[in-house]
């Protein structure tokens, strides 16, 4: 996870450093179409992920060694994939067709919605589960390079913004496809076409992963959508100023912890319950420390970032970050109890009602806030319904007699964090 993380914060330095140079010629208002765009066609991204990655990495994590449940679980989701990405593409031309508002900025969404094809063909989930995420980050980090260099090319006044996503879709795209066959050659994997009762039971055997995804993503993801909607470009603009760096600490809990962390714990949970707990009872104290010294670190820094990165005409966005800096403590909690804990014990059902009723909190409480507060309102209203969602995942293991949080691990938990701290200065050196 510590190599995963310092390969991460490298990849995050390179669109950093595009920043300066776009807002400052394309404003907060194109920025926030810029935003909104990505929120659109993020609902297309979830349809097509379906509930595929996370429950592929929970089968083929348990039965690593077996070529057989590989190449079945590969041929069966990338297919479904497929599928759902020609779904998804009709469903797209009619709404940028024939709605207005998603009309009047029709070549902005094609050019976002062009990455769709690279979720299709990006085998994150078969990575995840061999446990070789470090090309992962190598594919990442490609990304990242080949966007830095076209932004600096293409986007020259402030009409060129839509080369921004453009540059972004056509690189995920071109290493989706690299990744992809690197994978078929390095894992031996046998593409088989699925049958239709296979299609059938994998639909229904993810269903709930989907529609739990579907609930969590109103909740966590859709403020600058609906921000966008009910109010102006250039609120969205402010606020994806003001939660830029929050992104960077999501995508950190998302790579090195979700991605490199959960299937050595569905594979602890496959050999035995006590197994799981103890790694997740042991894990949990050092991530709680680095995510509040990561929260606190984001507090402290807000002034300076946007004023280095965004320049004045964002100086609004100084509130929104500081507000929102508690986001890493609650997301690092809420993977813990929620994906590590209750999807590996299989508690999809209940991971799905909480996340339901926090989409009702969310949306209650934007349909409150935006109106009236604008992308501050939005702020609150996700840290509010994060930690309403953190703090029912914990209730409900406690009401089903699971206890993550156990002062008597915080003695094994320093020895664990000394361990791989020796490990990780040893490697350096």
């Amino acid at each position: 996870m510590a190599s995963l993380f310092s390969l991460h914060v490298a990849n995050m330095l390179l669109p950093l450093l595009t920043v300066p140079y776009v807002v400052r010629i394309i404003g907060p208002e194109r920025l926030g179409l810029l935003n909104f765009s990505q929120a659109f066609v993020a609902y297309f991204t979830l349809l097509i992920n379906y509930g595929f990655d996370m429950a592929s990495v929970r089968a083929i994590a348990a039965n690593r060694d077996n070529a057989e449940v590989k190449n079945w679980v590969f041929s069966e989701v990338v297919f479904g994939k497929s599928l759902l990405w020609v779904v998804s593409t009709i469903i797209f031309a009619i709404i940028s067709s024939f709605v207005d508002d998603f009309r009047a900025h029709y070549w902005l969404h094609i050019c976002t919605y062009i990455g769709t094809i690279g979720i299709v063909f990006f085998p994150v989930w078969l990575y995840q589960a061999m446990e070789n995420l470090g090309r992962v980050a190598l594919f990442n980090t490609i990304i990242k390079v080949l966007v830095t260099l076209t932004v600096f090319i293409f986007i020259q006044q402030p009409d060129d913004y839509v080369y921004q996503n453009l540059s972004l879709s056509l690189s995920q795209v071109i290493v989706s496809f690299v990744a992809f066959f690197v994978a078929v050659r390095r894992f031996d994997i046998h593409f088989s076409w699925p049958t239709l009762a296979q299609m059938t039971k994998r639909f229904r055997d993810d269903s709930t992963l989907f529609f739990t995804s579907v609930v969590a993503t109103i909740y966590a993801g859709s403020n600058i959508f609906l921000l966008g909607m009910f109010s102006t470009p250039y609120n969205v603009g402010i606020f994806s100023a003001g939660t830029r760096i929050v992104g960077i600490a999501q995508a950190f809990v998302s790579l090195a912890l979700n991605q490199a962390f959960f299937p050595i714990v569905a594979n602890a949970f496959g050999q035995s319950e006590e197994k799981g707990l103890t790694i997740v009872r042991t894990i949990f104290f050092p991530v709680t420390l680095l995510m509040m010294l990561v929260s606190a670190g984001i507090w402290l820094i807000a002034p300076l970032f946007i004023s280095m990165f965004y320049g004045a005409k964002f100086e609004e966005a100084v509130l929104v970050l500081r507000i929102v800096a508690l986001l890493p403590i609650t997301l690092g909690l809420n993977n813990l109890f929620g994906v590590h804990t209750m999807l590996s014990l299989r508690m999809d059902k209940a991971f799905f009602r909480i996340s339901a009723v926090g989409s009702i909190v969310s949306l209650s409480l934007n349909a409150l806030f935006i109106q009236r507060f604008g992308h501050v309102g939005v702020a609150c209203s996700w840290v509010i319904t994060e930690a309403f969602v953190t703090t029912s995942f914990y209730i409900y293991l406690r009401y089903k007699g699971i206890e993550v949080v156990k002062l008597s691990y915080l003695q094994e938990a320093i020895t664990f964090s000394k361990s791989r701290l020796a490990v990780l200065f040893k490697q350096k050196s």
